[in-house]
C-alpha cells in the first residue's frame, strides 16, 4: 500500500469518526432540549394547577365574607327599621 491509500484510509477513519460524534452529539442535545421543554412544561402544570387550588380557596373565602355581609346587612336593615318605628311612636 502507498502513502496515498494510507492517507485516504487514515482520512476516511477520522472523518467517519468525527462525522458519528457529531451526529450522537446532535442527537442527545434535542433530546435535552425536549427534556428541557418537557420539564417547563410541567413545571408550567404545577404552577397553573396551584394557582387553580389558591383561586378556589380564594372564592370559598369570598363566599363567607359575603353570607356575614348579607346577614349583617339584614340585621342592620332589622334594627333600622325597629328604630324607625320606636321614633315614629313617641
Amino acid at each position: 500500500m502507498t502513502k496515498e491509500m494510507w492517507l485516504w484510509l487514515l482520512s476516511g477513519v477520522i472523518g467517519g469518526t468525527s462525522v458519528s460524534a457529531l451526529f450522537k452529539y446532535l442527537s442527545t442535545r434535542r433530546f435535552q432540549s425536549i427534556s428541557m421543554e418537557e420539564r417547563l412544561r410541567a413545571e408550567m402544570f404545577e404552577q397553573i394547577d396551584s394557582l387553580k387550588n389558591e383561586l378556589a380557596t380564594l372564592k370559598a373565602e369570598l363566599d363567607q365574607w359575603r353570607d356575614k355581609y348579607l346577614n349583617l346587612h339584614k340585621e342592620y336593615t332589622k334594627l333600622k327599621s325597629d328604630f324607625d318605628k320606636l321614633t315614629k311612636d313617641k
